[in-house]
């Protein structure tokens, strides 16, 4: 029987309790029980806080901070120093895993290395079926090559990301083999040993808009070190339920500008630790 690292889920989320509501029934039903899940908000809802309080379950930590403009980076931030884990695997709070999410990140992490997910996109009706509980997370992932059509209709995108194999499968080798060759991290679905984000000082809190500051930078001063990156996609799968996009133009322009300025920059100065 293999040994696992001990293991903390990061779930980092704004303001969406109907989403964190399925996240958490699905880490808390997994095929392996993590030794921490924490919830990280970026904000102070006292409804998410009054409902993880109720939830009286001793693995659930709860983080909040003011609401002050986006800080996610600062949010992970603050769950890495609380988490008390050899392995972090990250996810975003309206990403539902599959069943065995957690044990397939365990089976398929290595030293040095960080796993790099994906996730499936259904549409307004499905999602809307999810977070009803008229469709469990079981039957969606039970049901997903049968459910093609319907799925297409109600315009899913990613939809070969919702597609499950085993780790150890044949299908699953000759699929990476061929077409997963180059493996980039998207921060709603990631993981890595702990000691590899304190070796480059955790996420850069100078990165106050959504994307690159998650995913891109974290992934480019993780290479920097030598951590490589595999994929653990079609066998950690989580399932991104339906919002609108605040992603712009503008915003990747802003972020890319500050990356570009950081391009010899590997440890933080503004993250675990601040630096001057």
């Amino acid at each position: 029987m293999n040994k696992f690292p001990s293991v903390c889920v990061i779930v980092s989320i704004y303001n969406d309790l109907e989403a964190l509501k399925l996240v958490i029934t699905s880490l808390l039903a997994q095929s392996f029980i993590p030794d921490e899940i924490i919830i990280t908000e970026d904000s102070e809802h006292n409804n998410i806080k009054d409902y993880i309080l109720n939830l009286k379950n001793t693995i659930i930590t709860h983080l909040s901070q003011k609401d002050d403009g986006w800080r996610k980076e600062l949010a992970l931030n603050n769950a890495i120093k609380t988490s008390k884990s050899e392995y972090l695997i990250f996810i975003d709070g309206d990403c539902v895993p599959y069943a065995n999410f957690i044990e397939s990140h365990l089976k398929l992490s290595e030293l040095n290395t960080a796993l790099c997910g994906r996730r499936t996109e259904p549409g307004i009706s499905f999602s809307t079926k999810l977070r009803n509980q008229k469709l469990s997370i079981t039957d969606f992932q039970k049901n997903y090559i049968l459910n093609l059509i319907p799925l297409h209709r109600d315009k899913i995108r990613h939809y070969d990301e919702g597609l499950y194999f085993a780790h150890d499968s044949l299908i699953h080798s000759l699929i990476h083999k061929f077409s997963r060759k180059n493996s980039h991290i998207v921060g709603c679905n990631w993981s890595c040993y702990k000691k590899d984000l304190v070796l480059i000082n955790g996420y850069d809190e100078d990165f106050t808009l959504p994307t690159t500051g998650e995913d891109t930078d974290i992934e480019r001063r993780l290479k920097h070190f030598g951590i490589k990156m595999k994929s653990c996609r079609n066998s950690a799968n989580v399932i991104h339920l339906y919002h609108d996009k605040i992603f712009n133009p503008d915003i990747s322009k802003k972020t890319k500008a500050l990356m570009n300025s950081k391009s010899d920059i590997f440890f933080c100065k503004n993250g675990l630790i601040k630096k001057s």
